[in-house]
């Protein structure tokens, strides 16, 4: 074979090799992007606690109900959650022996059905209430700052955004429905916003359980934008209504100021 040829053909298979690895460098799919809001879902884990009403004996207590959903906006242990969740609690269980919130003393366990929980109780009292907006601020009767002994549950106070989000916008809202114990997380978009001139509402696209009352909403990096309130009804059941957290500013800024009934 003369020299001319033997370069022709081994050109051609340099052409044919070059072709087939482009080739198969484009039929490699590539890999979708990360679901950005799993890891901002694992952290608000440690951003909300349930709101209970507990029976005590002595240093034991054991949970006669489970009412709604808290969220920690300071290291001590100060919270926001929905005014009536602290209404019902009071009314159903007239009078609740302690009303408080508990935490697994190292971290929220699903696969552990009997996993050790710590309660801490707080004073509705004590309590910031705005019913115009469905708010409540509470602080705890003890700081969870201050380090306890075999609790080893460290709380993420939780990041607010007062700004407004576009219609569409996807969120999370992550707390305590149907008297779980452990947190549960749904996620769906802004459908709108409604309201007046006084109070506004967020409507989320996704319907919320009973005891999600109080769950922080936040976008995918972990920002709260607002506090779940309530589930649609009949025509509305597939939606639910959040109070954006810039309509609650003032709560957050009064150490006490309690409005409407008591």
């Amino acid at each position: 074979m003369c020299v001319l040829c033997r370069v022709a053909r081994t050109g051609i298979f340099a052409v044919l090799l070059s072709a087939c690895a482009h080739q198969s460098l484009h039929s490699v799919k590539p890999l979708p992007p990360a679901d950005v809001f799993i890891p901002t879902i694992e952290t608000m884990k440690h951003s909300v606690a349930p709101v209970v009403c507990l029976d005590q004996d002595g240093p034991t207590a054991n949970i006669r109900e489970r009412e709604g959903t808290a969220f920690f906006i300071s290291p001590s242990g100060e919270f926001l959650t929905a005014a009536h969740v602290l209404d019902e609690i009071k009314t159903h269980n007239h009078p609740c022996p302690v009303i408080a919130i508990y935490l697994p003393t190292a971290s929220w366990r699903p696969e552990m059905p009997e996993e050790t929980v710590q309660w801490f109780p707080f004073h509705t009292a004590a309590c910031v209430i705005e019913r115009a907006q469905d708010v409540a601020k509470c602080p705890l009767v003890e700081d969870l700052s201050i380090p306890r002994l075999g609790f080893h549950f460290k709380i993420q106070p939780v990041q607010l955004e007062f700004s407004d989000q576009a219609d569409g916008t996807q969120v999370a809202f992550t707390g305590f429905p149907l008297e779980a114990r452990d947190p549960f997380t749904s996620r769906g978009g802004i459908a709108t916003y409604r309201g007046s001139a006084d109070t506004t509402q967020i409507v989320l696209d996704q319907t919320a359980w009973p005891g999600a009352s109080g769950s922080p909403v936040y976008l995918s990096d972990g920002r709260v934008i607002g506090i779940m309130l309530a589930r649609g009804m009949e025509q509305g059941s597939g939606i639910s209504i959040v109070r954006p957290v810039r309509w609650i500013r003032p709560i957050l800024e009064n150490s006490r100021r309690v409005s409407g009934r008591k």
